[in-house]
């Protein structure tokens, strides 16, 4: 079914729009950053090693 990514999008878009419309917008982009970073980590610690060592390449060019 090729419109089921479509229909994921648009069914998040509604639910973080009536985030934005039922709490105030500091909570909902903090909501929405803790996600993300959740995201980021599970997907670093399923990753292997390849991945691991191009995310610390990239670390390491942003710290310099």
């Amino acid at each position: 079914m090729e419109a089921r990514p479509r229909l994921i999008g648009a069914i998040l878009g509604f639910i973080i729009s009536l985030l934005f419309i039922l709490f105030h917008w500091k909570v909902v982009l903090l909501i929405l950053g803790l996600t993300l970073v959740g995201y980021l980590v599970g997907l670093y610690f399923e990753a292997g090693t390849e991945i691991r060592r191009k995310l610390r390449e990239l670390l390491s060019l942003f710290l310099r």
